[in-house]
């Protein structure tokens, strides 16, 4: 899990990355001492964790994430730093706070500032593949897709990740939305342009089943969207 420390004091940085990485082997820890720095590594790979800690660089960066929305924001832990959902918890709420809102299927305080962008591209990307608009499954994925671009890991474990936020935000049941969606790519590649979908799909479909499962399905239209958001940048 890469993590951002930011701070403006070396001892301070360094005294939280360790905390960081001494919870276990999954944990990367990236120190910054300015805005431009962190906006940098928060834009070279993916980061679950952002800590900001009370000086003026962590202000600085959250205008900055402000102005220039991440198409995939993490979470933010800042010391009562203001943030657009309310003041940010504690750093030493983490681990707790952390597993806490991956339980609760909680996204980033910042993930809503470029949904509609993928959710558009991806009602538009679906249309494109032919998946049939009369199906149940049309009403809740192109935000489901979207979803999976401004977080991720929602993609990690779909049964305990996607299907119960996507079925809280539908007044559905997670096996309901598991179900839909596959009668949904069914309908698709019984009815779809074949060589279509196997451009777009490529090896990623099973050549017994001849379709793509769920998380494949779900993946490559995730890829898709998140490189058309950020090629419009």
């Amino acid at each position: 899990m890469n993590v951002i420390v930011l701070s403006d004091a070396p001892a301070r940085r360094l005294h939280i990355a360790w905390q960081l990485e001494n919870l276990g082997p999954e944990w990367r820890c990236l120190e910054a001492a300015s805005a431009p720095q962190a906006l940098r590594l928060l834009t070279d790979a993916p980061i679950r964790l952002l800590v900001l800690t009370p000086c003026p660089a962590a202000g600085a960066l959250l205008h900055l994430l402000t102005e220039q929305p991440l198409l995939a924001p993490p979470y933010l832990l800042g010391d009562g730093l203001p943030a657009p959902d309310g003041p940010l918890p504690a750093f030493a709420d983490l681990p707790g706070r952390l597993q806490e809102w991956m339980r609760e299927g909680r996204l980033p305080s910042c993930h809503a500032q470029r949904m509609p962008e993928a959710e558009h591209l991806a009602r538009g990307m679906l249309h494109a593949l032919g998946v049939p608009p009369r199906l149940s499954a049309w009403r809740f994925l192109p935000e489901a897709a979207a979803l999976t671009v401004v977080h991720p890991p929602l993609l990690d474990d779909l049964s305990h990740g996607l299907y119960p936020l996507v079925a809280r935000r539908h007044g559905k049941t997670p096996a309901a939305v598991e179900r839909s969606l596959r009668l949904c790519i069914e309908s698709t590649w019984m009815r779809g342009d074949l060589a279509s979908l196997e451009r777009f799909f490529g090896s990623s479909v099973d050549p017994d089943k001849g379709k793509p499962t769920n998380r494949e399905f779900l993946c490559r239209v995730q890829e898709r969207v998140t490189f058309a958001a950020r090629r419009l940048g």
